[in-house]
């Protein structure tokens, strides 16, 4: 790919990046004080009306769209159109956040109240992904203000849904996005520091639950008459589960990355005191690489529980899939894709120094975009993971002002070449 960036237009962008900094971070405030909980702690509704109106202000607004299953539950598409023949470049960033949760009070501000510290801005959603969001409106923004000219179009997706599978999200939006060439997603792409790792990978996830059934009765009984506790069974699984579990898998050449088993996400079991649990459940969260199947994990536990009620005859257990979570595909962009490159150029101008390709730990919205056949970066966005989906989750300021900057050279980049139909 042949690039058409021109130092004058990178200058003119990051004067008006740095005359709006302020505005910048402003915006990032205003998203994480509206309550984008994904139900029902919260939902879309407001914060996709809100960047609606943002995006009227700054005169973006020439193409909206509001998609999704229900009302309730929106996504916005606006497109920034180009001039003609060049490719197009969607930024892609999803609204919604984890629930606040039992972590409530380990919080040392009210979650929906951003505040920012040396340079640091707390708040509900900061890292995953309201700062990365707000950068990429602005970078869009400050193209326009600019008169930058685009030969593709630039499309900004603000996805709702993600944190709860995508169901009602990005796997619903994606086979109605068309005409766009590549995808962005800004998810955080470090983990110890910012900028990490230019990711090219997600993985997957797989959500099950392995129940027990054991003898309800009276627990003053349990002493004189034959009994299964369902919650000892249960807690001997838990433990052997992470060993025992044989997961056919070939390491990612990007670090050899693996699967992660994440068990006991969630537990539930037991009546009340008096009585011997009857019943008892823990949740596992498989991510998964590269080449790995839903039918090989269940292939997996099929051998492994077979052999565990072999050995304990008392044993009842089954599993099922989480609906919805059943199977989020992994995602993989080939490194030789123009994207990639505009990336990394955007990255050395900005940072000094292009951050190495790697794989990202998480999963990601790309699947539902890459399995349509559009090439999807999986994450490249301000902040670090470590704190997403906990108390007092943060990102730096500084580091979104990064993301704005190199966001608008990669869409500059990318959206001024003529479309590659080799990729």
């Amino acid at each position: 790919m042949t690039t058409h960036t021109t130092p004058v237009d990178v200058r003119s962008i990051d004067e008006f990046l740095d005359a709006h900094a302020d505005e910048l971070i402003d915006l990032v405030h205003d998203l994480i004080a509206i309550n984008s909980q994904i139900p029902p702690y919260g939902d879309e509704r407001e914060i996709v009306a809100f960047l609606r109106s943002t995006l009227t202000r700054m005169g973006l607004d020439e193409d909206i769209t509001i998609i999704g299953p229900t009302e309730d539950r929106p996504s916005m598409i606006a497109r920034m159109r180009g001039t003609g023949g060049g490719a197009n470049l969607m930024l892609n960033g999803h609204v919604d956040t984890k629930p606040i949760g039992e972590a409530r009070e380990l919080w040392r501000k009210p979650p929906l109240e951003a505040i920012v510290e040396d340079g640091i801005l707390y708040g509900l959603g900061a890292t995953d992904m309201k700062g990365a969001v707000a950068a990429m409106i602005f970078a869009a923004y400050a193209l326009r203000a600019s008169g930058a000219a685009l030969a593709g179009d630039l499309v900004l997706g603000l996805i709702a849904d993600e944190e709860a599978g995508a169901q009602l999200g990005a796997k619903f939006v994606a086979p109605h996005v068309s005409d766009v060439d590549a995808i962005l997603i800004g998810e955080p792409s470090g983990w110890e520091h910012d900028w990490q790792g230019i990711h090219l990978v997600s993985r997957g996830v797989c959500g099950f639950r392995v129940i027990v059934q054991g003898t309800q009765m009276h627990s003053s009984l349990s002493d004189r008459m034959p009994s299964v506790n369902a919650s000892l069974k249960l807690a001997d699984l838990m433990l052997r589960i992470g060993a025992e579990l044989d997961l056919p898998f070939t390491p990612h050449p990007l670090g050899q990355v693996g699967p992660t088993l994440n068990t006991g996400v969630m537990i539930d079991g037991g009546t009340f005191f008096g009585v011997v649990p009857g019943r008892a459940e823990f949740a596992c969260d498989l991510r998964t690489v590269p080449g790995q199947t839903r039918e090989e994990v269940a292939e997996a536990l099929d051998r492994w529980l077979d052999a565990c009620r072999t050995a304990d005859p008392e044993l009842q257990v089954e599993y099922h899939f989480e609906e919805g979570l059943d199977w989020i595909p992994w995602s993989e962009l080939d490194a030789e894709h123009p994207l990639v490159a505009a990336t990394q150029r955007a990255a050395a101008d900005v940072l000094g120094e292009a951050p190495p390709l790697s794989v990202f730990p998480g999963g990601t919205d790309a699947p539902w975009y890459s399995q349509l056949g559009i090439p999807t970066l999986p994450s490249f966005g301000p902040g670090v993971l470590t704190c997403a989906h906990g108390p007092n989750e943060y990102v730096s300021v500084d580091s979104i002002h990064q993301a704005a900057k190199m966001y608008a050279r990669i869409a500059l980049d990318f959206c001024s070449s003529p479309i590659d139909t080799d990729n």
